[in-house]
C-alpha cells in the first residue's frame, strides 16, 4: 500500500486549522452580534471579548492560509498570477482585515460606552459590521468556488463581491441600522424621554422669540 507523501499530511493538517480557525471565527462573531444585538445598552466586555477573538482567528486564518500557499508554490509550482480565485481570495481577506481593523478601532468602542453613541456612529458601525459579514462570506464562498474560475476570473469574482457587499449595507443601513439604535444608550427610554423632552424644549424656546 503506498505512503502518502509528505506535502499530503502537512497540508492537510494546515487545511485542518485552517477550517478550525474559520469556525472560532464565525463563534466569536456570532457572541459579538449577541453582545451587540440582544443586549440593552450594549454588553461592552462580551463585544470586547468577542472581538479580540475574531482579530486572533483572522491572524492564524493568515498563517494557516499563507503556509498553505507557500507549500503549494513550493511543491506543485502554483503560479499565483494564474491563479484568479486566489488572487480574489487574498484581495477580499485584506479587505477584510482593514475593515475589521477599522470597526474595531472607531465603532464598537463608540457603541459600547456608556454615553449615547452619535448617529453617524452608528450609521458606520451599520455599514463595517455589513461589510465584514459579507467579506467573510464570500471568503467562505472563494474557498469552494472552484468551478467558478473559468467563468468569472478575477474581474468577475471581484465584481460579484462589490455586488454583495452593496446588497449587504443596503440591508444592514435598512433593518440592522434600527436594531443598533434600539440596543444602544440610545434607544433606551431615559434616552428617548430625554431626547422628546430636549425637542419640546427647543420648540417652546422657538415658539417663545418667534
Amino acid at each position: 500500500m503506498p505512503q502518502p507523501h509528505l506535502y499530503e499530511l502537512v497540508r492537510s493538517v494546515l487545511i485542518f486549522l485552517h477550517l478550525a480557525c474559520l469556525i472560532a471565527a464565525g463563534i466569536s462573531i456570532a457572541f459579538g452580534d449577541y453582545a451587540i444585538l440582544r443586549h440593552r445598552p450594549v454588553n461592552r466586555a462580551l463585544m470586547l471579548k468577542a472581538s479580540r477573538a475574531v482579530a486572533w482567528s483572522l491572524l492564524a486564518l493568515w498563517l494557516t492560509g499563507l503556509s498553505v500557499i507557500a507549500l503549494d508554490m513550493s511543491t506543485i509550482a502554483l503560479s499565483l498570477a494564474k491563479a484568479p480565485k486566489l488572487q480574489a481570495k487574498l484581495t477580499v481577506v485584506a479587505i477584510l482585515s482593514l475593515n475589521g481593523f477599522l470597526l474595531h478601532r472607531y465603532t464598537l468602542h463608540a457603541l459600547g460606552e456608556s454615553k449615547i453613541p452619535a448617529e453617524s456612529d452608528v450609521r458606520l458601525a451599520a455599514i463595517l459590521g455589513a461589510m465584514s459579514a459579507a467579506s467573510w462570506g464570500y471568503a467562505v464562498f472563494l474557498g469552494v468556488a472552484k468551478a467558478w474560475t473559468p467563468i468569472l476570473g478575477f474581474n468577475g469574482f471581484m465584481a460579484l463581491y462589490v455586488l454583495a457587499v452593496l446588497a449587504a449595507i443596503a440591508v444592514s443601513l435598512r433593518w440592522v441600522r434600527p436594531l443598533l439604535l434600539d440596543h444602544s444608550p440610545l434607544g433606551t427610554p431615559n434616552a428617548r424621554a430625554h431626547a422628546r423632552n430636549d425637542g419640546m424644549a427647543a420648540e417652546d424656546l422657538n415658539a417663545a422669540m418667534g
